[in-house]
């Protein structure tokens, strides 16, 4: 159904509040904002439980779906509503965008109902999870395969993932990476409410999941002779257990501070102070949070998995995986070193400018829009 102008109609399945999400809603927003400044239609099917939004936001219209509201449910009961939503009304669109297996699983019903294209977009490679049970991993391990088989083309946001399935699967895969924009610092105003100063504390950022390794992070911090602080910034529904744990290891060391999920001028200033940010994960796609920390020049000291180490190349530091003792002697490195800091952070944030600028991820997925939309099979 694509026009001669090349404007298409999009739709992206499935997020949890554009408004204010996490990874796979970040990187919705910045791409159907931009690809709405560009002419195009874009629709978004959202979950209804994670705070209110707009029908309308940045350009997109947001259509709420019911789901099951649970952790490990949720995003495959919403994209079934979704598709389901998409079939009552016959609507068709010349791409329907599938964020990871929960949605792709449903494309080759998707295919059957002559939707549009779909596109899956892989995020990661979900059954490596650590949360996930043997009966969960094999489960995603089929939503996997439903999803590959079922969608018309196929893009992953590292090349670790592409090169991981065209080794495995002897699928090609378009690279198309996550992005940051370069961010204007902000001086400390409200951290200042949380006892914080200007370089002197570590930061963490994330959702608070097992593989996200704030637990790795913690005792490294502890065993530490500084009075730099830690903060762990982020929030995650249905981990309460985890956080629990988290703050048991913290116990009553005062340098330790949990703000919860920070967002919007706060946001800024965590990532524009911060001495070191951390991002201990035990597996990635491309993690936006670490881009995020990049763009505004911090030096940045992640787990040795390889897709922290495509992000940073050698704009950055590593310790090895899951080892709290060498994250704790290679932030002791760092906080003893400002200069090297500084110039780390400098080339970070050039190699965010160079490597994951949004304008060419967006160019990317509109080149490989309309050159889907332009095969008339569904």
């Amino acid at each position: 159904m694509i026009n001669n102008s090349n404007k298409l109609k999009i739709a992206f399945l499935v997020v949890k509040n554009i408004a204010r999400g996490g990874g796979i809603e970040k990187y919705t927003l910045e791409l159907g904002r931009r690809l709405v400044a560009r002419g195009h239609q874009v629709m978004v099917f959202s979950m209804g439980h994670y705070g209110e939004v707009a029908p309308e936001y940045a350009g997109m219209q947001v259509v709420k779906v019911p789901c099951l509201r649970h952790s490990t449910i949720e995003k495959l009961s919403s994209s079934a509503s979704a598709v389901f939503q998409l079939i009552f009304k016959g609507e068709k669109f010349d791409i329907i965008h599938l964020h990871s297996v929960a949605a792709g699983a449903f494309a080759p019903l998707i295919r059957l109902g002559s939707m549009g294209r779909c596109i899956l977009q892989m995020h990661g490679i979900e059954w490596q999870r650590t949360r996930w049970s043997s009966f969960g991993k094999n489960m995603l391990k089929m939503f996997e395969w439903l999803s590959l088989k079922g969608a018309h083309a196929k893009t992953a946001v590292s090349k670790t993932q592409c090169n991981f399935f065209q080794a495995q699967k002897g699928m090609d895969m378009r690279y198309i990476p996550t992005g940051a924009e370069i961010k204007e610092l902000l001086p400390a105003k409200e951290i200042l409410e949380m006892g914080l100063e200007t370089g002197k504390y570590i930061l963490f950022a994330s959702r608070l999941v097992r593989e996200k390794g704030a637990h790795y992070l913690i005792p490294a911090f502890q065993q530490l002779d500084t009075d730099f602080k830690l903060v762990i910034a982020g929030d995650a529904k249905g981990e309460e257990g985890y956080k629990r744990e988290l703050r048991d290891l913290a116990g009553s060391d005062p340098r330790i501070i949990f703000p919860g999920f920070v967002e919007g001028q706060a946001l800024g200033e965590l990532f524009s102070n911060a001495a070191v940010y951390v991002q201990p994960s035990e597996i990635e796609g491309l993690s936006i949070a670490l881009l995020e920390a990049m763009s505004y020049g911090n030096c940045c000291l992640v787990s040795d998995i390889p897709e922290n180490k495509e992000a940073i190349g050698d704009a950055g530091f590593t310790f090895q995986n899951m080892n709290v003792i060498d994250l704790r002697d290679q932030l002791a490195t760092l906080m003893s070193t400002p200069d090297l800091r500084v110039a780390v952070g400098k080339q970070a944030r050039e190699r965010v400018l160079n490597c994951y600028n949004w304008d060419k991820i967006v160019d990317d997925f509109e080149c490989f829009y309309i050159e889907q939309a332009k095969v008339k099979t569904y």
